[in-house]
């Protein structure tokens, strides 16, 4: 999840203390992992994303609204442009270091098959639609966009975005037919009871992966967040204050009102059918684009002003955000062991409002753990084990540079 930069190893001097690490990139990704641990538990409690929720109460249809304009397809994207941004940033510093890009170029490719061997995992015995797995397929496809200029960044961009606004749509429209027919077809997760139900979870994953990597912009994010990256965005805030405002402003502006027409859809305010419903999903898809780039840009305008005195909250936040790998995966544990039918199953009782109640509820003994470790000085344990499967044992008087 975390993208960490190469280690700075000291042969033949003394290091020095660690260079302080930046607040604002792992403020984002605190705040971005309720936004994703609530879009996870809204599916076990029946409710994907699209369905309709006319017919639920008040309180569920409300819940429903505000998060397919705020969080469905917001959260995911967030997490994409920043994923792309910290390998950008750890590549280019790696090939600075070696003065060449083939070293980076195969620890970018260490990192895509350690996200395919995390993400297997958790897709098989947790949650089929995780998106570690399809972070690594991105890397394998797109990450050699590194070793070229930040010209051809911008090219495949525009290629991308194309490709994006096509494929998106078609796809966001046989789903939509999908649930026409069967509208139960699209929701829920698979059990745990039966060989049935583990097949389906083996056989699930390539098919889901395919989807999750041609279904939405991934792509178009990962790389929206190396070109990011390489003009160092969210780390040179000073030069790029008024980008930020106007990508914050703009960003998420446009994200809500992509969503709007969905989200009122999707609780009976506006009525349509199949076609129209799947044209304004697929509009709700892309304009996350902007908003993953919006709130992205909006985090880090926070999370600079905060820096200069971060209280109590601030701290967890960023305590989570660093180890970011680690609470993702035990956010998702956590909300599939409270909601999922055939384990506690709290799931089968409440709709969408009670279910991010709980990924809430969750998210706050996270932050709990997270500043347990801060304060400990001990990293995420599966973020450590992701640096030792990329990069191999740590060297003797090695630092981590800030990220």
């Amino acid at each position: 999840m975390t993208s960490t930069p190469p280690a700075r190893t000291a042969d033949t001097a003394a290091p020095g203390p660690a260079p302080r690490r930046l607040l604002a990139p792992d403020l984002s990704r605190g705040a971005m992992l309720l936004m994703i641990a609530a879009a996870y538990a809204t599916v076990y409690a029946g409710s994907s994303f699209g369905a309709d929720v006319s017919q639920l109460p008040l309180a569920d249809r409300l819940t429903t609204f505000a998060s397919a304009l705020l969080l469905d397809n917001r959260a995911f994207p967030l997490f994409a442009i920043l994923f792309g941004y910290w390998v950008a940033r750890g590549t280019d510093r790696r090939s600075e270091r070696d003065g060449s890009p083939r070293g980076a170029y195969i620890r970018l490719l260490r990192r895509a098959g350690a996200l395919l061997l995390f993400g297997a995992v958790h897709a098989i015995l947790v949650f089929p639609g995780e998106i570690l797995s399809s972070y690594g397929i991105a890397l394998l496809l797109v990450g050699w966009l590194l070793l070229l200029g930040s010209r051809a960044l911008v090219v495949a961009l525009c290629v991308l975005l194309a490709g994006s606004a096509l494929v998106n749509t078609l796809l966001a429209l046989a789903m939509a037919y999908s649930a026409e027919l069967d509208p139960a077809a699209l929701a829920g997760v698979p059990g745990y009871a039966t060989v049935a139900d583990w097949a389906g979870r083996i056989l699930a994953y390539p098919v889901t992966l395919v989807f999750m990597v041609l279904g939405y912009p991934l792509l178009l994010l990962v790389v929206t967040g190396f070109l990011t990256g390489r003009l160092r965005l969210f780390e040179d805030v000073d030069r790029h204050r008024r980008t930020l405002h106007l990508l914050a402003a703009v960003g998420i502006a446009v994200s809500v009102g992509g969503a709007l027409p969905a989200a009122l859809t999707s609780v009976g305010v506006l009525g349509a059918g199949w076609a129209t419903t799947g044209l304004l999903n697929g509009l709700q898809i892309l304009t996350g684009v902007a908003g993953g780039l919006g709130y992205a840009s909006l985090f880090t305008l926070i999370g600079t002003r905060v820096e200069r005195r971060p209280g109590r909250l601030a701290r967890a936040l960023a305590a989570m955000g660093s180890r970011s790998l680690t609470f993702y995966l035990l956010h998702s544990v956590l909300v599939a062991v409270i909601l999922h039918p055939e384990l506690i199953g709290v799931g089968a009782h409440v709709g969408p409002f009670g279910a991010v109640a709980v990924a809430a509820g969750v998210w706050v003994l996270g932050l709990l753990g997270a500043s347990a470790l801060e304060r400990a000085g001990r990293p995420g344990p599966l973020d450590a084990l992701m640096r030792r499967l990329v990069d191999g044992p740590p060297r003797r008087g090695a630092a981590t540079a800030p990220r």
